[in-house]
């Protein structure tokens, strides 16, 4: 059974390219500090994750509508692109499948709203020194735009995703999807180094589709 450990496995990445053409890896260095990476709602790098999954999911024109979602502990208005966990030893396209699922009860290439993997956009890896703990935390967010029926509504499978409600914004409004979570500190200081984080993430998504 192949390994996966690191945030970027080079195998990975090569086979991903091969199967879907080229597409980037960049890097960010990043400083952040508590809550980030230690509190409630924000352990992204815990509890055996090595990296997470983006998908971009869209109904027929991603430059029109692209999926968002909001959970219930997040502030006011902290909007963003679904993302989930790729636990060690977890492929990413297994993960990719298995998040979808969970999160809106679509399958991939299968069931009664069968979605399709139409692109790998790239990976975006981090390195995140934490100013508390004195530490850099590495991680990494994998991209994917994804195609859904025409008429396909999201329906969480999964109430531990705590998913408040679904969004849909077009490619053209991701840079203020960006702008929103890096102010988000202006409704709660605690997830100010998280908005910074996720904003990252949806600046590349953007660059990667285009207008």
């Amino acid at each position: 059974m192949s390994q996966f450990f690191l945030p970027v496995e080079s195998h990975e990445l090569a086979a991903l390219r091969q199967r879907f053409g080229p597409a980037p890896h960049e890097h960010a260095t990043v400083t952040v500090d508590t809550p980030f990476l230690d509190g409630d709602g924000q352990l992204l790098t815990t509890r055996g994750r090595r990296a997470e999954i983006c998908y971009i999911l869209h109904r027929g024109n991603p430059q029109e509508a692209v999926l968002l979602h909001r959970k219930t502990y997040y502030p006011p208005d902290a909007w963003r692109l679904p993302t989930g966990g790729i636990q060690q030893g977890e492929s990413v396209l297994d993960t990719l499948a298995r998040e979808i699922e969970e999160e809106t009860s679509f399958q991939i290439e299968k069931g009664p709203n069968p979605v399709r993997i139409e692109a790998f956009l790239g990976v975006l890896s981090y390195e995140m020194f934490h100013r508390s703990e004195q530490r850099t935390h590495t991680f990494a967010t994998w991209h994917f735009l994804v195609s859904a029926p025409p008429a396909a509504q999201p329906v969480s499978l999964d109430p531990d995703e705590h998913l408040d409600a679904w969004g849909w914004c077009s490619i053209g409004e991701m840079g203020k999807v960006a702008d929103e979570l890096e102010e988000i500190t202006a409704h709660d200081s605690r997830w100010f180094h998280w908005g910074r984080f996720r904003a990252l993430s949806h600046r590349f998504v953007k660059q990667a589709i285009g207008d």
